[in-house]
């Protein structure tokens, strides 16, 4: 029975430098027989389980994968800062542009505001609706209203 790559009596008997060095095994068992010289035969002979990667050489081969790893995490992290700083600046940018469109919106309602007869114009309008309204109704009492006000001097 296989536990994760290893067999359950090989766990226990593994050292602690096994433990660390993960060892390259053959997914599979391979029981297919080889025919042919004997070097052919040998090379097709899977090398002893549990031999650490530190003493096949692919150790190297690993650790130029994670320097490569390291440097491609490097330029990812500077890109994203990159991004950051980007989006920084839009939002700043957003934040200056939203603020001149308020402020043009507030000067254009300032001026049609200052377009708007001032208090002077709006009381002497008022005065002179007060003198008409007046006018009209001495003129209507004096007069009277056809069907709704008799004449002052029929009463």
């Amino acid at each position: 029975m296989k536990i994760g790559g290893f067999r359950r009596n090989e766990v226990a008997e593994m050292s602690d430098t096994a433990k660390r060095e993960p060892s390259i095994e053959p997914p599979f068992e391979n029981d297919t027989p080889v025919y042919g010289s004997p070097s052919a035969m040998a090379a097709a002979q899977p090398a002893p389980a549990g031999v650490p990667l530190s003493e096949r050489g692919g150790l190297d081969q690993l650790s130029r994968v994670e320097e490569k790893v390291a440097r491609v995490e490097e330029k990812f992290a500077r890109s994203e800062a990159l991004l950051l700083r980007l989006e920084a600046t839009f939002q700043d940018t957003l934040t200056r542009f939203g603020g001149l469109a308020r402020s043009a919106d507030v000067k254009a309602l300032e001026g049609r505001v200052r377009s708007l007869p001032g208090a002077g114009a709006i009381f002497v309008v008022a005065l002179i609706a007060a003198l008409i309204g007046a006018l009209a109704m001495l003129i209507a009492i004096r007069f009277g209203i056809p069907g709704l006000l008799p004449p002052l001097g029929a009463r």
